[in-house]
């Protein structure tokens, strides 16, 4: 019977409970990404965790969401991601604003995914969205600000993390003018990253025509080396692959201003997701996570879809990955006093107009049983009153209670914030 409630009231496949350490590190990492949006003067936006299900177009996102019928029965989905919701919100509720909308966003998302695949059902998404301007300006404010919330963690370029950044247009734009016959399968076959299947289809097509097609997807290198965007010119016709390494060129040169190019490696082969972005496009690596922490680019064709042709920019990280590759941090102090009088209660309320956080149990433990608390909730160390104005501290370590010593309230804020 036991068994039968545990798997119960289980949480559900693709979730979990988030406990302390890891779900205070998780908010204080929100609290910075939302910090730095502020102070690049976004203004936060909460859309509903239910969107109708005309909101989400996107295949891939339509399958893996969450659905259920209101009562009217209409289909609605637990939001899968932040842009389409940011798009309906523009089109819907700031018809009366001028453009452009500097946006952003930090909430939970929800996929399906299968038991045992790594996934989470629920994650948090954190995110940037410009919408009203085609300059390439935005693209690389959007960039220069993801690489600013990484650098404000701690994070330090190409050391810890890069930012791949390509330019949709461009390998469009060589193929339409080169090869259109060929273009849709070479598209979505680099879109999957499969180049085995580019050159495949590029064995099929003229000579001068196939140099280009295998070659754009492997022009790769630092962003602050000239020279790859002078072998990407060799393919920079007239028309679109043209105005494409134009604005390309436009957004180094602000990300330059930004003091962030080292931060950025160029990939022409980088195009995202087929039919979805415009132009610019990017994802942020860091070495050992087989996932990236963040993607965006240049999306000019969504909010078409709900009434308003506006172009637009943006990004999002996954908070999660993010965390996962931050370096370890010492928790933040914590001191346990142990006493259920008044003036027990009195010392924890001092301590903590002088900054000490104080968890105060009520009850008179030992010191033994005090230790384990400590130990559970990460405190460093106990207190227990003792004459006048005075307490008992000892420092907690290896699970273990030290020497008490006679302290006053002011001695103890030194010795535990120092």
């Amino acid at each position: 019977m036991e068994l039968r409630l545990q798997g119960k009231f289980a949480t559900t496949p693709g979730t979990r409970d988030v406990l302390p350490p890891e779900s205070v590190r998780l908010l204080e990492v929100q609290d910075k990404v939302r910090e730095r949006f502020r102070a690049w003067g976004f203004r936060e936006v909460i859309t509903p965790a239910l969107e109708y299900s005309e909101v989400i177009e996107e295949p891939r996102l339509r399958d893996t969401s969450f659905k259920l019928f209101d009562a009217d029965n209409q289909m609605l989905m637990l939001r899968p991601e932040m842009t389409a919701p940011i798009a309906r919100l523009v089109s819907q509720r700031l018809r009366n604003s001028p453009p452009p909308y500097k946006l952003s966003y930090s909430l939970p998302v929800y996929r399906r995914t299968r038991v045992g695949r790594g996934q989470s059902a629920e994650f948090h998404q954190a995110g940037v969205e410009v919408v009203g301007s085609t300059s390439p300006a935005e693209d690389a404010g959007a960039v220069a600000l993801l690489v600013d919330v990484f650098e404000a963690l701690d994070l330090r370029a190409r050391e810890d993390f890069a930012v791949v950044l390509g330019q949709t247009a461009f390998y469009e734009g060589y193929l339409q003018r080169r090869a259109p016959e060929a273009a849709t399968e070479l598209l979505s076959a680099l879109a999957a990253k499969d180049l085995a299947k580019v050159d495949a289809f590029a064995d099929a097509l003229p000579d001068e025509a196939a140099a280009g097609a295998r070659e754009i997807p492997r022009i790769v290198g630092p962003a602050a080396d000239g020279s790859v965007l002078e072998r990407a010119g060799k393919y920079a016709e007239e028309g679109k692959a043209r105005q494409a390494l134009e604005n390309l060129r436009g957004i180094l040169d602000h990300l330059e201003a930004y003091g962030c190019l080292e931060a950025v490696i160029l990939d022409l082969g980088l195009i995202g997701r087929y039919n979805y972005y415009t132009g610019a496009v990017y994802e942020a690596y860091s070495p050992g996570l087989g996932f990236t922490v963040a993607s965006g680019g240049r999306y000019d064709n969504l909010l078409e879809r709900f009434g308003r042709p506006l172009p637009a920019t943006g990004f999002a990280i996954s908070l999660e990955r993010l965390l996962s590759v931050l370096p370890e941090k010492d928790p933040e102090p914590l001191l346990v006093l142990v006493g259920g009088s008044v003036e027990a209660t009195r010392s924890a309320n001092l301590l903590r107009q002088s900054g000490v956080p104080v968890l105060q149990l009520a009850e008179d433990l030992p010191p033994e049983k005090t230790a384990a608390y400590a130990r559970a909730v990460d405190a460093s160390w106990v207190c227990y009153p003792a004459q006048e104005d005075r307490l008992k501290l000892a420092r907690v370590e290896d699970g273990r209670i030290g020497d008490f010593e006679l302290v006053s309230v002011d001695e103890i804020a030194w010795k535990v914030l120092s």
